[in-house]
């Protein structure tokens, strides 16, 4: 064989083990494979590391809007929810004003109000609110009524209220209203953290605890003195002290809880 086909033949192989990789990617997969359950496995797989990504976030947006199943465009909505950012509202919004099956709505929305990626985004509030009054389907309209009360943003508040008096549906206008109760209740105040309880004040380094704000404080030069147990603040007064008698206290901060 001459050196040219043997380079041929080179190529050939080492490029045999890529093509059997990429087919069993989930890029491929989304492209060739027949059964929509194997193409919702793939769309799992890009909100997932190493697919995780530019291409992945790209490639679950595009099947999302194109897809011809109902529970693949719901995988990869699903799937491209987990991506944070505005960017991902923005796509998911137009995807729920376009979208015909009205269960992958529902169920988009339902993803929506509980993602972590988006848990603490107003800009989330106000995509499921809009469905609530715009949405032609009762059952779209209910999930969002109920979810909104569950979310806890009271952002809310001026959507549920309107559609508690207004839906036409009395379920939604009953779910409403439930959340309407919910948002309308004040916030329980966090409560304070317990300031623990002062430390006895002959503690013994090494057998009684220093739990914060006091650490101990030990000082040391020509003799050594036991570390007592103190504020930071009472430990710079005792330095002030020691100075005069060439001693250094330092104060350990890391003392035990």
């Amino acid at each position: 064989m001459t050196a040219p086909a043997l380079l041929v033949a080179a190529a050939l192989l080492a490029a045999a083990p890529a093509r059997a990789e990429d087919a069993a990617s989930p890029f491929a997969r989304l492209q060739s494979a027949a059964e929509p359950s194997e193409r919702m496995r793939a769309c799992a797989e890009l909100a997932s590391p190493p697919h995780r990504g530019p291409r992945a976030y790209q490639t679950l947006i595009e099947t999302m809007n194109h897809d011809l199943s109902d529970r693949v465009r719901l995988a990869a909505a699903a799937a491209a929810i987990t991506y944070p950012g505005g960017q991902t509202l923005s796509h998911i919004d137009s995807f729920l004003k376009s979208e015909p099956g009205a269960e992958v709505r529902r169920d988009v929305l339902i993803a929506l109000s509980t993602a972590p990626a988006h848990v603490d985004n107003p800009d989330a509030t106000r995509l499921i609110a809009s469905a609530l009054a715009e949405d032609l389907s009762v059952e779209v309209r209910l999930a969002a009524a109920t979810v909104l009360g569950e979310r806890g943003d009271p952002l809310a508040l001026a959507a549920v209220a309107r559609a508690s008096k207004n839906d036409a549906n009395k379920d939604v206008r009953d779910a409403a209203r439930q959340s309407l109760l919910i948002l309308s209740k004040p916030p329980k105040p966090k409560p304070k953290p317990k300031r623990p309880d002062p430390p006895k004040p002959d503690a013994v380094f090494g057998t009684d605890p220093c739990p914060r704000p006091w650490g101990w404080c030990g000082c040391a030069g020509a003799i050594t003195l036991k570390p007592k147990c103190l504020t930071h603040a009472e430990c710079r007064s005792l330095q002030s002290q020691m100075r005069n008698h060439n001693l250094v206290c330092k104060w350990d901060s890391c003392s035990e809880d």
